[in-house]
């Protein structure tokens, strides 16, 4: 079509945003897990998470998954919200939904303050009976490229785990805080992390006793004698592969049993 005039041009320009506003697109009501403001700003900083082309697109696609649930009045019934830990689990694989559907909202790269801002539109909006955090790992390979003292790291990760559990919990949905994994030398910041970690899992279940919700300890079954993640569960001494989410599984339904919840 050829606009032979300006005066048609802002004909067709003015219906096109009446059209965007109205039924076609993300409905108003629903909220978005795009980029924030402050990640927008954070697109010309080398080696930032505006960067990240796969983690954009993925938000993106969450906007559209999570109207689609949203307008169908789908039941949800777990939501894992995560990294990419969470992001390659399978979980089709490994979980049978009970009572609703259960979602993955894992990112690869993400970070726990990326995840604090998401997650009322990736976790609350959706109104699942449960959510699953899976998250940490990243904030502080970060901070140690950074160099940032650890104690600043280790209160950063709990002052945004602290958040999204509050507002799950402030919507009456069950939360689970998963401890993070361990890593081994096959990974390059294993020799970093492998002090830090433990010290958040330790706040991490501390955490989830005194505000009553459901700490799950992957770690324990997934470390050797030295306290590193077995090398028969991952190939790159980070992210699980078939063995290792089976045991965190395994884990995850016992604490659900136990606490007499079903994903």
């Amino acid at each position: 079509m050829q606009i032979k005039s300006r005066q048609n041009w802002l004909v067709v320009a003015t219906l096109l945003g009446l059209v965007a506003a109205g039924g076609c697109g993300i409905h108003p009501a629903i909220k978005r897990a795009g980029r924030t403001d402050e990640q927008k700003q954070q697109l010309i900083k080398p080696g930032n998470f505006g960067n990240n082309a796969a983690a954009d697109r993925l938000r993106g696609r969450f906007d559209f998954w999570n109207e689609e649930v949203i307008r169908q009045d789908v039941a949800v019934g777990t939501v894992f919200m995560g990294d990419s830990i969470t992001e390659l689990w399978e979980l089709a694989a490994y979980f049978a939904p009970s009572d609703g559907v259960i979602l993955n909202r894992g990112i690869g790269g993400d970070i726990t303050p990326h995840m604090a801002k998401r997650f009322d539109a990736d976790v609350i909006q959706l109104k699942p009976r449960n959510v699953v955090i899976l998250a940490g790992t990243n904030d502080v390979a970060r901070a140690l490229s950074a160099n940032k003292p650890e104690q600043e790291t280790i209160s950063g990760v709990m002052a945004n785990m602290e958040a999204m559990v509050d507002a799950a919990q402030k919507a009456s949905i069950k939360v689970f805080v998963c401890s993070i994994l361990p890593t081994n030398p096959d990974t390059g910041n294993h020799a970093g992390k492998a002090p830090i970690l433990p010290k958040i899992n330790e706040k991490l279940k501390a955490m989830c006793a005194a505000k009553g919700c459901i700490y799950v300890n992957y770690a324990c079954p997934m470390k050797d004698s030295a306290g590193e993640l077995r090398k028969d569960l991952a190939r790159d001494g980070l992210h699980p592969h078939d063995a290792g989410y089976e045991i965190m599984a395994r884990v995850l339904n016992e604490a659900a049993r136990a606490n007499g919840l079903r994903l």
